[in-house]
């Protein structure tokens, strides 16, 4: 019995040895093939919307709170994908005569999707410093969003954002001020 015993655990010994060596092979094979760049794409982005995680951020060194635009664009699948091309947003105050405030991004630059996309939310997270004056509490923007695709799709959405606190804060207490 004890031979046995032997034999059991020399087999046992080396089927984990196999496991390990399988694994390790396994392990060796990659996940991901190349970029295939000469079919045609079905999943391009086309639904655009800004979508309401939109909030106001931390304040900067200088105490000022940007807003975070969320932008998700969705293929025709609805789901979140990437978009390559340009998009432009503007944040103003409705029914009043000044400049809102534009930002663009060229989302054809791989640097500029580094930068913005956010992997857990789907979205473009975009901070925007919003320097209007008279910016208190409870006062409405608006937030809207123009999309030329590469494949030339033209895509708007807009957003009325109530702020919550004021975009000022007092420096280095991160306190609203007012």
């Amino acid at each position: 019995m004890t031979y046995r015993t032997g034999q059991r655990f020399k087999k046992t010994g080396l089927l984990a040895a196999g496991v390990v060596l399988a694994s390790a092979v396994i392990g060796c094979v990659s996940n991901r093939a190349p970029a295939r760049t000469d079919l045609r794409w079905p999943w391009w982005p086309n639904a655009m919307e800004i979508t309401k995680i939109t909030r106001i951020g931390r304040p900067d060194a200088a105490g000022i709170r940007p807003i975070e635009v969320r932008v998700l664009f969705e293929d025709p699948d609805g789901d979140p994908s990437k978009a390559s091309g340009e998009l432009r947003l503007r944040i103003g105050r409705p029914n009043e005569r000044e400049d809102p405030v534009e930002v663009m991004l060229d989302l054809l630059d791989p640097d500029i999707q580094r930068i913005y996309f956010e992997r857990v939310t789907g979205c473009y997270r975009i901070p925007i410093r919003v320097d209007l004056p008279g910016l208190v509490e409870g006062r409405m923007l608006r937030i809207e969003a123009d999309y030329v695709g590469q494949d030339g799709v033209v895509l708007k959405d807009r957003l009325d954002f109530v702020l919550e606190v004021p975009l000022q804060s007092e420096p280095g207490t991160g306190s609203p001020v007012g």
